[in-house]
């Protein structure tokens, strides 16, 4: 008869299954790394002497995590995830096997028995996917970016290193198509450029209860209908090809140019990132003289940077932010909440305005974490006179939790859509 084990040993003994699970699996999508699954794989080339292997990943992968933050691009990752579980689902017969190359990796891989399953996955990734929490501003379409190798045992080699060997095909076809498509797109965006084909959406920015509007938040977007039309991707895009810089130039010049049609004495918000606050000011004189030239007073316009822009160099960026002071323009610190947030910042900066970034806003009337978060930003805007707006804001019961808070200058979708101005 076996002694019981004691509780100390079983408290012992989950600690390290916990830990050894967490080494397998991954926590955000809950897939299995490739290391957990090769035994499924070996006995999937038993059975069938052949099997198709595709990588996928996120088009823009590295930009689209910068822009949107690491927090909101780990929840695209579990929606891909559940868009390709979902798919296989829906296929008949012999087994497939869905994983990550490893824990926390952006990089999912799909193992098919038959090339007939193959040849439908790739059909449905091909297409752009709507991803997200199903409410408005958090939906995102995202194309899928694919690879596809095949894997055939040998006599003479070990089959591990057959199943790394067609890993490694898939990459090299991943390479490729990712060159012809990248070609492309750049010629897409250079047309963008040359025909400054951007558009300008604005959001206004609430004053809560009288819901009095004291400023619009101005939008890039590309041409209508384009696969570059989203911001995340014309910007990532563009960011990857080393021409972040002209096309938020563009961007700037565009809204400034739009913003006469809103009503008059209106507050400008516009977005810069470090590379393109670089650009603007080494290569025109800076936003002074675009706003002057498009006939705007500093005053009227407040500059948006986001944490983790400022994250890329504070020094730098803190010199620049001081020089845009000094000629008259205001200052925010966007997207607080989503992962880069630091008080350090707040204080390095002292930013006229503070925006929440919405997800932190998000679940705020039910979870006690991001109302003490938003409380401690509070505190500090209040000690720095810095005015606190929050992002994203979708449903009554946010509305109701921020005012509870001291949150009076909301935007989202609740109160209007980003829209262009005629």
């Amino acid at each position: 008869m076996s002694e019981p084990v004691a509780p100390s040993e079983s408290a012992e003994l989950t600690t390290q299954l916990l830990q050894y699970r967490a080494s397998l699996f991954d926590p955000g999508t809950g897939l299995p790394s490739l290391p957990a699954v090769m035994d499924q794989i070996r006995k999937m080339l038993e059975d069938q002497r052949s099997v198709q292997v595709l990588v996928i990943r996120i088009e823009q992968e590295q930009s689209l995590e910068l822009i949107v933050g690491w927090e909101r691009y780990d929840a695209l990752l579990q929606s891909v995830a559940e868009y390709l579980k979902e798919s296989l689902s829906s296929f008949r017969g012999a087994g497939s096997v869905l994983c990550q190359d490893h824990v926390r990796g952006d990089r999912f891989l799909v193992f098919l028995p038959d090339r007939r399953q193959t040849g439908r996955l790739l059909e449905l990734v091909s297409e752009p996917i709507v991803v997200g929490s199903g409410e408005p501003a958090e939906t995102f379409t995202l194309g899928l970016r694919v690879g596809q190798g095949s894997i055939r045992p040998r006599p003479s080699q070990r089959i591990e290193r057959c199943i790394f060997g067609g890993l490694e095909e898939a990459e090299k076809d991943f390479s490729r198509r990712r060159r012809e498509l990248d070609l492309s797109r750049l010629r897409e965006l250079q047309q963008i450029l040359r025909s400054r084909s951007v558009r300008t959406l604005f959001q206004p920015i609430f004053r809560v209860p009288q819901r009095t509007i004291v400023g619009y938040e101005a939008l890039c977007r590309g041409p209508e209908g384009s696969y570059l039309e989203p911001a995340e991707r014309i910007l990532g895009f563009a960011e990857r090809s080393g021409m972040l810089g002209e096309l938020e130039e563009l961007c700037i010049e565009k809204a400034l140019s739009n913003g006469h049609r809103l009503p008059l004495g209106s507050t400008l918000f516009l977005n810069l990132s470090f590379r393109g606050l670089e650009y603007l000011e080494g290569e025109r004189g800076g936003l002074m003289v675009l706003a002057r030239q498009a006939g705007w007073s500093p005053r009227e316009i407040v500059l948006e940077i986001t944490e983790h822009t400022y994250a890329e160099d504070p020094e730098r960026i803190l010199k620049r932010v001081m020089k845009l002071r000094s000629q008259g323009f205001r200052v925010a610190i966007d997207d607080m909440g989503t992962g880069y947030s630091s008080l350090h910042t707040l204080a390095d900066v002292k930013p006229d305005y503070i925006k929440l970034d919405g997800m932190l806003v998000q679940g705020i009337a039910t979870e006690p974490i991001k109302r003490n978060l938003i409380s401690a930003i509070i505190g500090f805007a209040h000690t720095s006179q810095s005015l606190v707006i929050a992002e994203g804001v979708e449903r009554q019961e946010e509305v109701t939790a921020l005012q509870d808070l001291g949150v009076f200058l909301l935007q989202g979708f609740f109160f209007a859509r980003p829209k262009a101005v005629e």
